[in-house]
């Protein structure tokens, strides 16, 4: 039997049919348990906080590099790390009440896999997942974690992505920029080219 099988999940009767959060310490995650307490908070839901304990293809030496504790276990190590994760977003967002309630589970294995048995498990009425992660991968597609629990969950899933994160500025500018050329195109194929943009007039009224 593997190390994974052995390992006992702690069913806890307060977890059942709450949202479920993925958290990898990324800004993405950061964004999501911020969306999941505001609907844990709207009804009434139990705010269940999930981190999966592996060490991933995309970033070898993840819970390692990121402690001077290298004699220690990966979970235990996981562990300092949830509740340095949980210490930032308490300092803030205070307002986040839900957050001080939360059941937090940290389990081994692979992420997506990991993340729709748990929900499964749990009788989740929601999973909210960070759109990217740590994956250095440039979209979500490709076989991502938020990918692959968007198509195999049964459940209903909510995706997430961070304002702050490196990945989302670099995406918006090249988005904006493919806007405004996208618009001169329309513009000249509309016979407008020369008008002013409606959207930048402001309002006379």
């Amino acid at each position: 039997m593997s190390e994974h099988e052995e390992q006992a999940f702690p069913l806890d009767a307060s977890s059942q049919g709450g949202v479920l959060v993925g958290v990898d310490f990324s800004d993405d995650s950061k964004a999501a348990v911020i969306w999941g307490c505001r609907q844990a908070e709207t009804t009434g839901q139990a705010l269940v906080l999930l981190h999966v304990v592996h060490d991933p293809a995309s970033d070898p030496g993840f819970y390692l590099s990121r402690t001077n504790r290298e004699m220690q276990p990966l979970q235990d190590i996981a562990e300092h790390m949830m509740a340095d994760f949980l210490s930032e977003l308490r300092d803030e967002h205070p307002d986040l009440e839900a957050l001080d309630r939360a059941v937090i589970h940290l389990v081994p294995g692979l992420p997506a896999n990991r993340m729709i048995e748990v929900a499964q498990l749990l009788d989740a009425a929601l999973i909210v997942i960070g759109s990217r992660g740590r994956s250095s991968i440039s979209s979500i597609l490709l076989g991502s974690v938020a990918d692959r629990v968007v198509r195999v969950s049964t459940r209903p899933v909510v995706v997430v992505k961070s304002e702050n994160s490196k990945s989302h500025k670099k995406e918006r500018k090249k988005e904006l920029k493919r806007q405004k050329k996208e618009q001169k195109r329309l513009k000249k194929l509309l016979g407008l080219k020369g008008t002013k943009d409606p959207g930048n007039e402001e309002s006379n009224g």
